[in-house]
């Protein structure tokens, strides 16, 4: 590739990745308006810990530079807070019990350099365990104005349903096991392994129906049944 043909497609990923940063505040809009939609059932709220959204446009430095949009690499967070899990722990750090929390179950909205869209959660923070996985991408767009308010509601779905399979009380149910396991497998990052993990227990039931297989005809050849 000739120089000047590599300067000007870096320039024009330069440019498409300014107009992606741009377009952020359009989605922001978006999340925001389905996020305060959602906040109307507050007695549903508080059960997760009660919900709460920041970005990083609010983060004190870079307001304090006054830094626009196309300037800094934007995220938008909607997190629960704590909520009390009615049982009590010994608290290494304090020295005595305290009522146990699981808290800051987060969905969240990343931009990368190149101007993609990627969108993650993450499960609750407990004092009496942890979750295997710290967080699963669910769902990633080339632009943040292709994420569409149907979009936003999904994300909110998969998120809600996702707090309450990585609740404490609720983590050893296999239906959430197997939900957090599906989320896990449509995560790019994971897929080949998983995957290959499917195929190896896939693998492994073949031989042992062709094993019970053997045996059957063995029995049936020998006239025992």
């Amino acid at each position: 590739m000739k120089l000047s043909i590599a300067a000007d497609k870096i320039n024009r990923a330069s440019s498409e990745a300014w107009i992606k940063r741009l377009n952020w505040i359009y989605m922001d809009e978006r999340i925001q308006n389905q996020f305060n939609f959602q906040i109307h059932d507050k007695n549903s709220a508080d059960v997760l810990g009660s919900l709460y959204i920041s970005r990083a446009k609010d983060e004190e430095e870079i307001k304090s530079k006054k830094l626009f949009c196309t300037q800094f690499i934007n995220s938008t967070h909607i997190f629960t807070g704590s909520r009390f899990l009615g049982l009590h722990h010994f608290d290494r750090e304090k020295g005595k019990f305290t009522v146990a929390v699981e808290r800051n179950a987060q969905l969240w909205y990343s931009q990368s350099p190149s101007g993609d869209v990627l969108v993650f959660v993450a499960p609750y923070q407990s004092d009496l365990g942890e979750i295997i996985e710290n967080e699963i991408i669910i769902d990633r767009f080339n632009n943040p104005y292709d994420v569409k308010d149907k979009h936003i509601k999904k994300h909110l779905s998969i998120f809600f349903k996702y707090c309450s399979c990585t609740s404490q009380h609720a983590t050893l149910n296999m239906n959430n096991y197997l939900f957090r396991r599906y989320l896990l497998l449509k995560d790019f990052r994971y897929r080949s392994t998983y995957r290959k993990r499917l195929l190896d227990v896939f693998e492994r039931l073949i031989l042992i129906l062709l094993g019970c297989a053997a045996v059957w005809a063995s029995l049936y050849a020998g006239g025992k049944i």
